[in-house]
């Protein structure tokens, strides 16, 4: 069975899902068709050569495919995961892809889970007091565990400005580095998990049942009944996001200064810029 050529790592709520769907359509290159299965995470690598459940992924693949999983959760375990992957796959191609910590941890907020009214009033301690918001955002600490462990050579760090600036010229790069085809072409022109506030209210409790019915009673009701009650129900139970606050921004730009500073000496990437208002 054959293994993995790259994973990209994370981080979390940094164009990881849009990258997956942009990576899936070259024909040189071979992804599980779901993203967000993150195997690598809740198994004990011990067992990979027993379960074959991870490398069953590939099962797929065509022959000079090269074979790569998108993941936002793998950078931001801890040593013993990435000592493992790197004993388990030690000629794997890392990639790394960081948004502005600040910004990062904003959407992730956002992300991961529905917020009451009251909730909201409170919102910046609530993201200031989570370390499952803050923790993923530790780039040099995290990225250091994969440089000590794979190498320079093959751990690729871009950043997720450039993605959004030009998101061709950021795929090609990409592509060079996993050594496929760089004409390709994918279509960038989607963005995925644009993401709204989601509001805890009854709205958002019907569509959370909704999406616990089996396939029998879903099967039972029209697609394109479903597909308004969804929409509706979505439209109820979702709200903006809201701007955030200079006091929120503030605080986490100090909180996230010196491992920005350090991520600048150790990739050389000109990124001091999202802390800058935190030394004034």
């Amino acid at each position: 069975m054959r293994k993995p050529d790259f994973i990209i790592v994370g981080a979390h709520k940094a164009g990881t899902t849009s990258l997956h769907y942009y990576l899936d359509e070259h024909p040189d290159i071979y992804l599980p068709d779901y993203k967000g299965g993150d195997l690598l995470s809740h198994r004990d690598f011990k067992q990979l050569g027993k379960t074959q459940a991870y490398l069953d992924q590939f099962a797929q693949a065509g022959p000079g495919q090269v074979l790569g999983e998108v993941s936002s959760v793998y950078f931001h375990q801890d040593d013993q995961f990435v000592e493992q992957l790197s004993h388990t796959f030690p000629d794997l191609k890392i990639i790394v892809i960081l948004r502005d910590p600040v910004d990062r941890a904003y959407s992730h907020a956002f992300w991961d889970r529905s917020y009451s009214q009251q909730e909201l009033q409170n919102f910046d301690d609530l993201v200031l007091s989570s370390k499952k918001i803050l923790r993923p955002g530790l780039y040099a600490t995290h990225l250091k565990k994969y440089l000590r462990c794979f190498g320079e050579d093959q751990v690729k760090t871009f950043l997720y400005d450039d993605l959004r600036q030009d998101s061709r010229e950021f795929v090609t790069n990409m592509y060079a580095f996993l050594g496929v085809k760089i004409d390709f072409e994918p279509d960038v022109n989607k963005r995925y998990h644009s993401g709204n506030v989601k509001i805890d209210n009854s709205y958002n409790k019907l569509l959370k049942r909704g999406k616990a019915l089996s396939p029998t009673l879903r099967a039972m009701v029209p697609a394109p009944m479903r597909s308004f009650l969804r929409n509706a129900l979505t439209s109820k139970s979702t709200a903006p996001k809201p701007k955030m606050s200079s006091q929120l921004r503030h605080e986490l730009m100090q909180y996230y200064r010196d491992e920005v500073m350090e991520l600048e000496g150790l990739t050389g990437l000109k990124v001091s810029r999202w802390v800058a208002m935190a030394e004034k």
